[in-house]
């Protein structure tokens, strides 16, 4: 046999070994490197393919990526009736791993599994129990999430009234005459005429309900729908019109100061009309004494039946606005305009007015606009109910845009339900709630509302949530009392505009 010269021999060893790792496995070698073959087993990215057959801008739906629950889903649903039994979804994660869907129990779609990397552009019905598995490139590590597209079972801009959170006024029996709730501090402080008596009831949150209720005895006989509050003192007018003052409620002192009636408040200053001799008067009261001094008023300034005196703040000013809405005016005609003072003249706010309404409902809140799907929060005032010109109760919504410039009756979506009758003198209050939502199942519970969730949170830019929103506060609107058709009307209301309720967006 013939012998390869050493050196022949050692170069042929050479060239093998090179061909060999040449063709190596790339799994366990690179360039002379070890390969680390990916665990990842992340969603990184989730969307729905444009469809407007189905709805216009679909691709552009915000999903989270829940890594915690493993859930990926749309926070903000998807406009009621919208059909999501043939959607195509557009899913990635890391290229090296596999992903597989499960559909379960759907409407129209049999109960299948398939693999997502082949078979990306098949239509998904999401009416049913949709998953999707991934397996990462070691072939061992694997995740499932599952996959919800919400729709809105209910109209998200319609104001909605809670028939179940109803309240009874917080009174010591059913007899009931009168009431007025205003709020000083953190506190609400509710006055109710009854049959025997009068009582106050004070409480930090409605939502709780747990008021603490006393009787309350006076040496005068008070104006109950003239009860009003600065920021460190309760005021009322008696029957005579002798202003008197409390720090408490429940102790009343003489201010010496007599006016026709109170309009509100600007900080700890009372703003009020006195009359002289068939002339009506802006006046003041403050318990730290005021330089300001009384103003004719115009002749179509309310001076008695405007809604609650709230405070109006904005970008464009380095001072607060009082500001009442409505009422009968000095010339005895009955207005729809807004007024408002500054903390040294009133003036008039409206351009273009709601009709004239006695004792209307004012309050500041949230609408939205933009998308059914990307909506933003906007401020606005609402006007609700009132006597109009002649004699009648209303229960109209109305609504402004631009801090009470100019006013136009809400759509259906804003009035309010058959069950609330018409009323007047009733005041409205926003507070919020914390609510608390828990993973269930892959799905959201609310508490503690059986049917209104919570507030919104906006997130982050990705779509990915490292940690769940746990808690967040949700602004609800108290309506209390009201004068109806045979007379007080014993109810405390809850509403939420619906969409300020759903579930918030990671």
């Amino acid at each position: 046999m013939k012998k390869l010269n050493p050196i022949y021999a050692l170069l042929t060893a050479l060239i093998i070994s090179v061909s060999f790792s040449c063709n190596s496995d790339d799994d366990e070698f690179s360039n002379g490197e070890p390969v680390n073959l990916s665990s990842s087993t992340l969603v990184k990215e989730f969307a729905l393919d444009d469809n407007d057959s189905i709805l216009a801008d679909l691709d552009s739906v915000f999903f989270a990526i829940d890594v915690k629950n493993r859930i990926i889903y749309n926070p903000d649903s998807l406009p009621k009736g919208t059909k999501i039994n043939r959607l195509v979804a557009n899913i990635s994660y890391d290229p090296t791993s596999k992903g597989e869907i499960k559909i379960t129990g759907a409407q129209t779609m049999r109960d299948t599994t398939y693999s997502y990397d082949t078979q990306s552009s098949d239509s998904i019905d999401f009416t049913g129990n949709v998953f999707i598995t991934i397996t990462a490139g070691d072939g061992i590590t694997t995740k499932q999430y599952r996959i919800k597209v919400n729709v809105h079972n209910m109209k998200p801009d319609s104001l909605y009234w809670n028939q179940m959170a109803r309240r009874n006024l917080p009174a010591r029996t059913s007899n009931l005459i009168k009431q007025k709730t205003v709020k000083k501090g953190d506190l609400l402080y509710c006055l109710i005429e009854e049959k025997d008596g009068y009582t106050l009831s004070t409480i930090d949150n409605p939502s709780s309900n747990k008021w603490t209720i006393k009787s309350l005895k006076m040496d005068f006989t008070p104006k109950v729908s003239s009860f009003n509050a600065t920021t460190d003192a309760l005021y009322i007018l008696s029957s005579t019109n002798e202003l008197y003052t409390s720090t408490d409620g429940f102790n009343w002192t003489n201010t010496g100061k007599k006016l026709y009636s109170i309009v509100g408040n600007y900080n700890d200053v009372v703003l009020g009309v006195s009359e002289e001799n068939g002339k009506y008067y802006h006046d003041y009261y403050s318990a730290k004494g005021t330089t300001l001094t009384k103003q004719e008023v115009d002749p179509e300034f309310p001076i008695s039946g405007h809604s609650q005196c709230l405070s109006m703040e904005n970008e464009w000013s380095y001072t607060n606005q009082s500001v009442v809405l409505g009422g009968r005016c000095a010339n005895n005609e009955l207005t729809g305009s807004a007024w408002g003072f500054d903390g040294e003249n009133w003036g008039e706010i409206t351009r273009h007015a709601i009709p004239g309404y006695n004792y209307p409902t004012l309050f500041r809140y949230t609408q939205f606009t933009g998308k059914d799907y990307n909506k933003k929060a906007y401020p606005v005032w609402i006007a609700m109910g009132g006597i109009d010109g002649q004699g009648k109760l209303s229960k109209k919504v109305y609504v402004s845009f631009d801090n009470c410039i100019t006013w136009k009756e809400g759509d259906e979506l804003l009035q309010l339900p058959e069950y609330i009758r018409a009323f007047s003198q009733s005041q409205a209050f926003v507070f919020n709630t914390t609510m608390e939502t828990r993973s269930m199942n892959y799905g959201w519970t609310a508490m503690p509302s059986r049917k209104l969730p919570g507030w919104w949170t906006i997130g982050t830019n990705g779509t990915r949530a490292s940690q769940p929103i746990e808690t967040w506060e949700c602004p609800y609107i108290y309506l209390f009392g009201g004068m109806g058709e045979n007379g007080l009307m014993n109810n405390i209301w809850k509403g939420v505009i619906n969409r300020l309720s759903f579930k918030p967006i990671i």
